[in-house]
């Protein structure tokens, strides 16, 4: 399970996980496949694997003084609300796109 971003009970309850990362729609398709078992399907705004869809929506850039981070809203969808699934899928997922700072 992921210890950074621990799956709520009501995300579990609705099969439905929405993360706001600071990350390019592009960058975030070109990583996609490392954070997921394969095989996946994308198309357009979306893709798909076993067990799991996503969608992304570009936010508003976050500004910082002259800092300027791109935002993509992730909903992650399960069709089967298997909890051990769900969690073992975003531990990866999390850990895959992690940034580290310092």
């Amino acid at each position: 399970m992921s210890a950074a971003f621990p799956l709520k009970p009501e995300e579990l309850a609705s099969g439905t996980v929405v993360r706001v990362m600071s990350i390019g729609r592009d960058e975030f398709f070109h990583m996609l496949p490392g954070a997921v078992d394969l095989p996946i399907v994308h198309r357009g705004d979306g893709a798909s694997g076993r067990g799991w869809s996503l969608s992304v929506e570009v936010q508003p850039a976050l500004h910082i003084a002259l800092l300027s981070l791109p935002r993509l809203k992730v909903s992650l969808e399960f069709p089967i609300r298997d909890a051990a699934h769900m969690a073992a899928f975003m531990a990866r997922f999390d850990r895959h796109f992690q940034r580290g700072g310092g």
